[in-house]
């Protein structure tokens, strides 16, 4: 499986502000994926980015030289880095490593908050980019299904489970103790799956929630279903009007809330101020906002490290969990030890072909009778039985025992259908 590797960051190893700085636009992704994945020398490249984390996911016809690849990455991120060591930021894997991270990754299982299932949602949006940028390939496409049905299983793996609080639950936590029990407003800027879920919370609670969005028709769309009203960006930016809470959640490269449009959000707050909560990556809001009187500003570092106080116990309720991603594992694995010997398991069909086409050819006419024929197969079932004990001993030497074990009753399985009913003599095995 070497022919995978992944490279990644997140807020442990980044920090959350250098994160804001390396994540890529929306709107740049496609373009990015092509120029990167030519610069690296990989025939496919995925990116994921989330507000914790950015991911590259490689895969090439041969083995990755992943090492080398995250140097050019560093030297592709140079000024973000500032002389720091990329191997420090980044992380790197490679193989049944790679696979293992972007499983847990997709699951939830490596999240600020164990468990939680908007990433999931991430992963597969960042598959079909790769698919739009046409840097996704067999490969990919073969790993990242096999991510997301981890993904799926640990779902119902954990549904019985303690209820998972997203990122998005912890935003909606922070406002409520804001307006405390006041009817307080609550103003949505930019759509998301952290926004639509924060929205609903506070819709459900009872705040009137106002959606703001660059397209008029989606804020329409998701205002509706709240029960709440809508408001183009433009409007918004210009004339914020009274509010209590501010979520955004916006993609792009720059701030979408300036110190201008700060203090005015600040000026219109009631008496208790305005709480503005920063889900982007990069920063929707500048952050200098925060020293403006009467607004308070929360980034997701601050919503992260509510998340992070419970992560050790909530991984401990989640073992389970971890039980599926290693049996999806062991499932690729073997999927890949098949498809790395394929082409030997082709050429020894064919011998097999050919040895027993020849021994036919020699068959005395004579010995065509029922009689002959059996004595035949049985002579031809020994020469057959002797041609793999060179490799088995090599597979002993290598692997161990226990691989020979499973490699021969994986023949009795399929020449008996019933290994039980026939019994390897172990002793007879040199």
């Amino acid at each position: 499986m070497d022919q995978f590797a992944l490279i990644g960051a997140s807020y442990k190893s980044a920090g959350v502000e250098r994160l804001g700085q390396l994540a890529w636009p929306k709107t740049e992704i496609e373009d990015r994926l092509r120029g990167l994945a030519a610069r690296l020398g990989v025939p496919e490249l995925a990116y994921i980015g989330t507000c914790n984390r950015i991911e590259f996911v490689l895969a090439g016809d041969d083995d990755l030289a992943v090492q080398e690849c995250r140097d050019a990455l560093g030297e592709v991120f140079a000024d973000i880095l500032n002389g720091d060591d990329v191997r420090q930021v980044f992380r790197a894997w490679v193989g049944e490593g790679a696979a293992e991270h972007l499983f847990l990754v997709t699951a939830g299982l490596d999240s600020a908050q164990a468990g939680e299932r908007e990433i999931y949602n991430q992963v597969r949006h960042a598959w079909s980019a790769a698919k739009a940028a046409g840097t996704c390939g067999p490969q990919l496409d073969y790993l990242f299904a096999e991510a997301l049905r981890a993904a799926q299983d640990v779902h119902k793996e954990i549904a019985g489970a303690a209820d998972v609080e997203s990122l998005a639950d912890y935003a909606v936590k922070r406002a409520l103790a804001h307006v405390d029990g006041a009817r307080g407003r609550v103003t949505l800027v930019g759509i998301s799956p952290m926004t639509r879920q924060a929205g609903r919370a506070l819709a459900a609670q009872g705040l009137p929630v106002t959606v703001v969005n660059r397209t008029f028709e989606t804020a329409q769309e998701l205002a509706a279903e709240l029960g709440g009203d809508a408001r183009p960006l433009d409007a918004f930016l210009s004339d914020p009007g009274a509010i209590d809470v501010v979520i955004t959640a916006v993609g792009g490269a720059e701030p979408v809330i300036d110190l201008t449009v700060a203090a005015r959000i600040a000026a219109a707050a009631p008496a208790r101020g305005a709480l503005i909560i920063d889900l982007g990556v990069p920063p929707n809001v500048d952050p200098a906002a925060g020293m403006i009187a009467g607004l308070t500003r929360l980034g997701i570092d601050a919503v992260i490290a509510d998340a992070a106080l419970g992560r050790t116990e909530r991984l401990k309720e989640l073992a389970s969990a971890r039980l599926v991603i290693d049996d999806h594992l062991d499932r690729l694995r073997g999927e890949y030890a098949i498809r790395e010997a394929s082409a030997l398991i082709q050429d020894l069909t064919m011998q097999y072909q050919r040895a027993a086409v020849e021994s036919l050819r020699r068959l005395p006419k004579s010995d065509t009778d029922e009689e002959g024929l059996r004595r035949w197969a049985e002579a031809f079932a020994r020469r057959l039985a002797h041609a793999p004990l060179k490799g088995l001993r090599a597979l002993a030497t290598e692997s161990g025992p226990a691989a020979v074990q499973a490699y021969l009753r994986g023949m009795q399985d399929a020449l008996h259908g019933e290994s039980a009913r026939h019994p390897i003599n172990k002793e007879k095995i040199q």
